[in-house]
Parts: structure tokens; C-alpha cells; sequence
């Protein structure tokens, strides 16, 4: 009976000693989650502010895309009339100046066009539908 006493002091001795220890672990838990909640709160805060720079930024980059296609048109306008020019100058003929603006118009045409093949074929998701091929071929030997 004598060694069941010395076992239960000592048994609680042990569990207020580990009483502090959890009470530290919470505290600390405590302590984190609460400069979790307020980290998140601040990063959640600087998002809205970066989305309404964006929102704006959004209606410049607009204005600039529009003013870009017609000065994009105009410099190969003016690329044109000058090597159409040159033509003309080294060869003193007009028709084979007039016909070097019209290759020159369906060079780049071609390289259009080449372009549009190229991205058509991205936007038919050839990795994805490859994939699901190759599931689906799984899936049919498996019984």
C-alpha cells in the first residue's frame, strides 16, 4: 500500500508538471493563430488595393491596345511605301514597284495567315485531348 501512495504523489507531481506545459503549447497556439487571423487580414487588404490598381490599370492598357493596332497599321504602311520606293528608284519602273507592294502585302499576309494556323491548332487543346485518349483506351482494357 506503501508504494501505491509514493506512486500517486509521484503521479501527481508528473501531471502538474505537464499542467504548465500544455497551458504554454496553447498560449503559444493562441498567440499564432491570432497573428495568422491578423497577417491574413492585412494580406486580404493589400489584395482589394491591388485589384482596384488593376482595375484601373486594366482601362489604360485598353486605350493603349486600341491606339496600338492603327499605328501597328500605319508603320507598315510606311514600310511599305518605302521599299516600294527603293524598287522603284533602283529599277526606274513603276509596275515593278507597284508589283513589289503587292508581294510585299501578301508576304505578310501569308505570315498571317501561317500564324492563325498555328494558334488555331494550340486552341484545339491537342495535350488535353491526348490525355483523354489515352485514359480512355485505359479504361476500355480493364474489364
Amino acid at each position: 500500500m506503501i508504494e501505491s501512495e509514493d506512486t500517486n504523489d509521484s503521479a501527481d507531481s508528473h501531471d502538474s508538471a505537464k499542467t504548465p506545459d500544455v497551458l504554454d503549447e496553447i498560449n503559444v497556439l493562441m498567440g499564432w493563430l491570432q497573428e495568422a487571423a491578423s497577417t491574413s487580414s492585412e494580406i486580404f487588404d493589400l489584395f482589394q488595393l491591388e485589384v482596384q490598381l488593376a482595375v484601373i490599370d486594366i482601362k489604360r492598357l485598353i486605350l493603349l491596345a486600341r491606339l496600338f493596332v492603327p499605328m501597328l497599321v500605319l508603320a507598315w504602311m510606311s514600310l511599305s511605301a518605302v521599299l516600294t520606293w527603293s524598287v522603284y528608284l533602283l529599277n526606274a519602273s513603276v509596275l515593278q514597284g507597284l508589283l513589289f507592294l503587292c508581294v510585299l502585302q501578301f508576304a505578310g499576309l501569308f505570315g498571317i495567315a501561317i500564324g492563325l494556323k498555328y494558334y488555331q491548332k494550340s486552341l484545339s487543346l491537342p495535350l488535353t485531348r491526348q490525355h483523354i485518349r489515352q485514359f480512355v483506351k485505359g479504361q476500355n482494357r480493364e474489364p
